[in-house]
């Protein structure tokens, strides 16, 4: 779950402002389109309870696993678009939309909370279908939780585990969950529960943003598309103890972390203290999400760390 202590009252303060203050209007969902990226190919792959979309770059090659990218909470495919060429250098790259995000679309009504553990299985389904028997994984924010839900499970099949700016914090009740998503988030959800724009303000004061402008409107885009997805998953992070998954991490693992960010440097020493094989890199001039605050610096730490296996 994203550390927000005080993202309820910033987000309140610009939902205000970006609607006026008046009540929200009936919502006419319009059609809305990720950005362009370098992937060679795009697909789908039907799971239990709805479709996985994908794209991948560079060409599978023996003996070298694909590595899988994973995004943020309310992100898209397209968020690893700047990142994902330097990683498929010598191997091939599948860049998953998460369960209701980007163009993965789930039947009927999302539930109440949406698991870690139902993704991680909902991906390692698609993989055997794909006839991919091990991976690398990388994932920031709910891309990284996910991740280590999937190595601490599987340790044969995930080989190297990257977890880019991600809350690996403890289990918490559901009272706890139902506070910290429905109550404190409130402000940045309309009546119908859809998630209400931001100002770029927000990504400068809770998560250190260094180009927050440039950041901003694709992410109310993509946060538009996760839409009623966007609490389930988070309450999904909130109910699993992480910490005990990173314990049972055997992989190879690196953590990253953006140089001004504010939101996920608190669970670095424990994650460091319990990893059997971890290392850390911080990435220069970026806040939180580094795959967008500064992807080029951050593409060759992560192709550093994949080559190295």
């Amino acid at each position: 779950m994203m550390n927000r202590r005080d993202m309820a009252k910033m987000m309140g303060m610009g939902a205000a402002m970006m609607a006026g203050g008046a009540a929200a209007a009936p919502r006419t969902p319009a059609p809305i389109v990720a950005p362009a990226g370098p992937w060679t190919r795009f697909g789908q792959i039907r799971r239990g309870g709805g479709v996985l979309h994908y794209a991948t770059l560079g060409e599978a090659r023996a003996g070298v696993p694909p590595v899988i990218l994973l995004h943020k909470l309310g992100g898209w495919l397209a968020d690893w678009r700047q990142v994902a060429p330097a990683l498929a250098q010598g191997r091939q790259v599948i860049a998953f939309d998460l369960p209701g995000h980007g163009g993965s679309r789930m039947e009927g009504p999302p539930p109440y909370i949406h698991t870690l553990g139902e993704t991680a299985a909902m991906l390692f389904g698609a993989l055997d279908e794909m006839e991919i028997p091990v991976v690398d994984v990388m994932g920031t924010s709910l891309g990284g939780c996910i991740g280590v839900v999937m190595a601490a499970a599987n340790p044969d099949r995930v080989r190297r585990l990257g977890v880019i700016s991600s809350a690996l914090g403890g289990r918490k009740s559901l009272e706890e969950v139902r506070q910290a998503v429905d109550v404190k988030l409130k402000p940045i959800f309309d009546a119908g529960g859809h998630p209400m724009p931001t100002g770029p303000e927000l990504l400068v004061g809770t998560f250190g943003m260094v180009h927050a402008d440039a950041i901003n409107g694709e992410g109310i885009q993509s946060r538009q598309a996760a839409d009623l997805w966007l609490q389930p998953s988070e309450r999904g992070v909130g109910v699993t103890d992480l910490r005990a998954a990173l314990r049972r991490v055997e992989c190879p693992t690196l953590l990253v972390y953006g140089q001004f960010d504010k939101a996920y440097q608190r669970f670095r020493p424990f994650a460091e203290a319990v990893l059997r094989r971890g290392e850390t890199v911080v990435v220069p001039d970026s806040g939180a999400w580094v795959i967008q605050d500064n992807p080029q610096a951050t593409a060759p730490l992560l192709a550093r760390f994949l080559d190295a296996g």
